[in-house]
């Protein structure tokens, strides 16, 4: 620690800097984390003689902050050591921020790392999805195989009630039922909730309209993860996912989500895309890699997909 120490109008100068080293040295245990050369003191005591008040003034600069203490009292020691009680105090006190705000630092890292493990798990599982999607049963008569209108049944009924549930866990558990009956007839109603102003209603909505409509979704789907909150974009693009065996054009379109401004969009779609028999896939990757600056983005591309080395490409 780079000290610097002025005395003032001072008689016996001895014992005045005696004691500021001594405390000098303490100050500088207590700062002995940060780098010698990163770390100043700089004492200045002095006497007021008309009043005979001791003036003591101690400044210390450490890394980002600095930290200061005056006091002035009638005994010279008094005040030399409570100035440097102060700055001690101070130094404490920012030392404890600093360890809760890299303690919050870490909780988030963890957390954002927790997710980025479960989005992976949550993706490859398909979102219980499952391996394919079940064809639309189709009412067929002898009219050249149209399909008609079909009835409610009653349980889609009750669940259709629930949609409007104040309570968002059954509002989550009729949307989920919805789609496990995929009954045709709930299209429409489900539909009407892709205007919701809650985020939560638009995503189980776009779930549950893809478990429903299947192919013919496709559109609504792809609008929903070009103009929608990141949540939603998730959802519809892993919605889309079971679907781009049955149409090409999604290959290029999760591709083009690889550039997707929110991360956690790049994410799902890096991982969409890794899982995509096709050459582009695989180039589209390579330079997602090459231009990703996002910590998250790229600890997903690690997991899922590993580049050539630059001595194969």
């Amino acid at each position: 620690m780079k000290r610097f120490i002025e005395l003032k109008h001072i008689g016996p100068r001895t014992q005045v800097r005696k004691l500021i080293d001594e405390l000098l040295d303490r100050l500088e245990h207590k700062v002995r984390h940060f780098s010698p050369d990163a770390v100043s003191a700089h004492v200045l005591f002095e006497e007021n003689g008309t009043r005979t008040l001791f003036r003591a003034s101690v400044t210390c600069h450490v890394p980002r902050r600095m930290v200061a203490a005056h006091e002035e009292q009638r005994d010279p020691g008094a005040a030399i050591r409570q100035a440097f009680k102060e700055v001690e105090r101070q130094l404490e006190k920012q030392d404890t921020m600093e360890r809760q705000r890299h303690r919050r630092k870490r909780a988030v890292r963890t957390q954002r790392e927790q997710w980025g493990m479960a989005l992976v798990l949550v993706i490859g599982a398909g979102l219980g999805f499952g391996e394919g999607w079940a064809p639309l049963c189709r009412a067929e008569d002898g009219t050249g195989g149209q399909e008609q209108p079909a009835a409610l049944s009653a349980e889609a009924q009750e669940l259709i009630k629930g949609l409007d549930s104040e309570d968002g866990y059954l509002r989550q558990k009729a949307f989920i039922r919805l789609e496990a009956l995929r009954e045709p007839a709930t299209a429409a109603v489900v539909r009407r909730y892709l205007a919701s102003r809650d985020v939560s209603t638009r995503a189980f909505s776009v779930r549950a309209l893809a478990a429903i409509e299947g192919v013919a979704s496709i559109p609504t789907l792809m609008e929903r993860a070009r103009r929608e909150k990141p949540r939603v974009r998730v959802t519809a693009l892993l919605a889309l996912e079971p679907l781009a065996a049955q149409e090409p054009a999604l290959v290029p379109f999760f591709i083009g989500k690889l550039r997707d401004r929110n991360a956690e969009v790049r994410m799902a779609a890096v991982d969409i895309v890794s899982r995509l028999d096709d050459p582009r896939a695989r180039e589209a990757l390579n330079v997602r890699w090459r231009r990703e600056r996002h910590r998250d983005v790229r600890r997903i591309l690690e997991r899922l997909f590993k580049p050539p080395s630059e001595d194969q490409s």
